[in-house]
């Protein structure tokens, strides 16, 4: 029997009769109607799916299982406030020499951006799975999908992106890598804030592959995008071909939808056309072909 894509475990998900009343259908954070406008996102790193254990120490994986979470809520405008912490530790990781540093790093990430740790879980596993749960109320949301887009909206990026998948490579090939390569997929960027700007219709942050983030981006706008490959910015010199480039995945930068007349961001296209959706990709003035094999579970 075959194995399921993400996206098909995720169809299933969203046909449940317990999830037909969510407020916010398949975009990066839930909406809650409380007495404010509540927001909350989930994500995990799990052990030989998101890293290999050579290649990482605890504070490594503590970094990035928060700049995982904390680039969901960026990416939507809304101001993290409250985190849960799940721990499904196994037993060379349930140790003082683990726990310390972990906890260390992420109370520091935490502290500096004002997200209080208010609870969460901790068992034992067979391998590690870290997860954290956090929620927010303030700040004016921005959807993945807009409510509306029109032909030459402009596509933006704010981060780099081909860090991280490349120094993974290398870091699979050679778990001693310098450091000054394997930071960029240890350290993956935390984007500060996203411009508090009127113009800005949708975005989504660059956690799958880039290719995968434009094309989720084309689909809930139903629109064709239309891409300029040479635009695109880069954490290396040395990520040149292009799928280093549009397989790039876990940056966490920011992609999204600018209204056509805006001028305050780094564009690397435009909205072609609407009514269907797709991504046309330029190079050297050139439309070229790419065939995306990014799927969380082939891993």
């Amino acid at each position: 029997m075959p194995l399921l894509s993400e996206d098909e475990i995720i169809s299933y998900i969203k046909n449940l009769r317990s999830s037909k009343k969510n407020l916010i259908v398949g975009d990066d954070i839930a909406y809650l109607r409380t007495e404010k406008n509540t927001y909350a996102a989930t994500d995990s790193l799990i052990e030989n799916i998101h890293y290999k254990r050579a290649w990482v120490k605890a504070s490594d994986i503590a970094y990035k299982l928060f700049a995982r979470n904390w680039s969901d809520f960026l990416c939507k405008g809304i101001t993290p406030q409250y985190a849960l912490l799940n721990l499904n530790l196994s037993l060379k990781s349930a140790t003082d020499s683990f726990i310390e540093p972990f906890l260390k790093e992420l109370d520091r990430l935490l502290c500096r951006y004002s997200i209080t740790l208010i609870g969460g879980d901790s068992t034992r596993a067979l391998s590690d799975v870290f997860t954290m749960t956090i929620l927010g109320s303030k700040g004016k949301f921005i959807p993945r999908r807009a409510k509306k887009v029109f032909v030459h909206d402009k596509i933006f990026q704010i981060g780099k992106v081909g860090g991280s998948e490349w120094a993974r490579k290398i870091l699979e090939k050679n778990p001693s890598t310098p450091q000054r390569i394997a930071r960029f997929f240890l350290k993956p960027q935390i984007l500060e804030s996203l411009p508090a700007h009127k113009s800005i219709k949708a975005a989504l942050d660059q956690s799958d592959s880039l290719d995968k983030t434009l094309r989720i981006l084309a689909k809930e706008n139903n629109a064709q995008l239309c891409v300029d490959v040479d635009k695109i910015l880069l954490s290396h010199a040395k990520i040149k071909s292009l799928e280093d480039i549009l397989g790039a995945a876990e940056d966490l930068a920011v992609f999204g939808i600018a209204a056509k007349n805006a001028s305050a961001f780094h564009y690397v296209g435009y909205i072609k056309s609407v009514g269907s959706y797709g991504v046309e990709y330029r190079r050297h003035g050139k439309v070229v072909a790419y065939v995306d094999g990014f799927e969380h579970f082939a891993k």
